[in-house]
């Protein structure tokens, strides 16, 4: 078979696979959305400002993280999973880069979609929410952007780990992934954490996640004539070219576990 691209193999591809996910993938659409709304609509069902409402739409971002880039994903290659429609996805005329590309594009136009319109919603809904509040009531506020700048890159560095697992593990691939996955941001949370407590001299209470900047407080201690130091909050943040660089970083994550999911793929076919 041809292994060269060509444009009117991928365009059949793009169709096979959507007759063969499409359906499940809208449904899976619909349920999750149908959950975000559920989690996000209260705030404006109200003329009193509620905290438990506000802190509803942290809920809905961890649905969206889990789910919205796990739960697709985790099908993007389920043609590769059975022995009888793996033998068939092989043997189907179109080039390796055309059948991953196929995935990969489908996958991603629900994972973009879907995270583009929580946002969306989000920025939206708590609008209409603060427009009904009395003037002189607390207001609701957006989840903050250095939050949203870090989901965002979770959401994509999750899809992508999702992705490799769902075609390098034959069976109970999403399952595998999860506790792979889980174990290396636990450690890596953990090295991160270690290292912030050590280098800020032990902090009273600390938040401080990969690839982000920490967030410091520091109590005064009980029983001291001078407290050892001056309570107060302290946000360190990355210098915009170190942030920038962590960025341009994080993109290079995502396309190297794609990468290393097209030559498993590949391997699957061989």
């Amino acid at each position: 078979m041809n292994q060269t691209f060509n444009i009117h193999r991928f365009t059949l591809m793009l169709r096979i696979d959507w007759a063969d996910k499409g359906k499940n993938y809208l449904l899976m659409a619909g349920v999750l959305i149908s959950c975000l709304l559920i989690l996000m609509v209260p705030v404006a069902l109200s003329d009193e400002y509620g905290n438990f409402r506000e802190v509803l739409h942290y809920f809905a971002l961890i649905m969206v993280l889990l789910l919205g880039g796990s739960l697709y994903t985790s099908n993007a290659f389920s043609q590769y999973s059975a022995s009888d429609t793996g033998i068939a996805a092989t043997m189907l005329p179109a080039s390796g880069v055309e059948k991953f590309l196929s995935s990969l594009l489908i996958n991603l136009l629900f994972v973009i979609s879907f995270l583009v319109f929580f946002w969306q919603f989000h920025y939206w809904i708590i609008d209409i929410a603060n427009k009904n509040l009395p003037a002189s009531s607390d207001k609701y506020r957006y989840i903050p952007e250095d939050f949203m700048l870090y989901s965002t890159y979770s959401y994509f560095g999750i899809q992508s780990a999702v992705f490799l697992g769902s075609v390098y593990f034959r069976k109970s691939a999403y399952i595998k992934t999860a506790a792979v996955f889980i174990g290396f941001a636990c450690i890596l949370t953990l090295i991160n954490l270690m290292f912030a407590t050590r280098l800020a001299s032990n902090p009273s209470k600390i938040v401080a996640f990969p690839l982000t900047g920490w967030k410091l407080w520091y109590y005064s201690k009980d029983g001291m004539s001078q407290p050892e130091y001056v309570a107060g909050f302290y946000h360190l943040t990355f210098p915009p070219e170190m942030f920038t660089a962590l960025q341009i970083f994080s993109v290079f994550i995502a396309l190297m576990l794609w990468t290393c999911a097209y030559f498993q793929m590949k391997e699957r076919e061989i």
